[in-house]
């Protein structure tokens, strides 16, 4: 027997899905698109956290190009061997994969650096030197000492 999961046209907005499921009287699983990631932005910089299980860090193209971060990678198909027997659920996905995120424009793009620790992609987008918070210390004066002066009494 075999499965079919269907790709919900309106992603994850379950008014139209449910809408649409009512009307064409189907029912569907939204299947992931990409991979996961995480932005975080701290002074220094922007950091791009994406999950990449199953990539070869050496075969991904990370881009950066007016102002958008992409990503791109693609995971090869596993054969099966007929003897291994066959699906039943098939969840992992193969084939090219792209994600592109649009970034401020505080980016200084010659810096952006990229590693990759146990299926994680780490890209640090480093802001320009202008645009990170300066810290502004505080001068006091101190009063000059009236000791040794004589006051005049008329």
């Amino acid at each position: 027997m075999a499965y079919m999961i269907r790709r919900r046209p309106f992603g994850r907005d379950p008014y139209w899905n449910r809408m649409m499921e009512q009307f064409f009287g189907e029912e569907s699983e939204p299947l992931p698109s990409g991979f996961p990631l995480d932005v975080i932005e701290n002074d220094q910089e922007f950091l791009v956290r994406a999950s990449m299980a199953g990539f070869d860090p050496s075969k991904l193209e990370i881009t950066y190009d007016n102002n958008t971060l992409t990503i791109k990678g693609e995971v090869n198909e596993e054969n099966t061997d007929e003897g291994e027997g066959k699906y039943h659920i098939r969840e992992r996905r193969f084939g090219s994969f792209v994600r592109s995120i649009t970034m401020p424009e505080l980016i200084e793009p010659e810096k952006i650096a990229a590693d990759s620790d146990n299926g994680i992609l780490s890209v640090h987008l480093p802001k320009k030197p202008e645009t990170q918070p300066r810290k502004i210390s505080v001068q006091t004066k101190i009063a000059a000492p009236t000791q040794g002066k004589k006051v005049i009494d008329n």
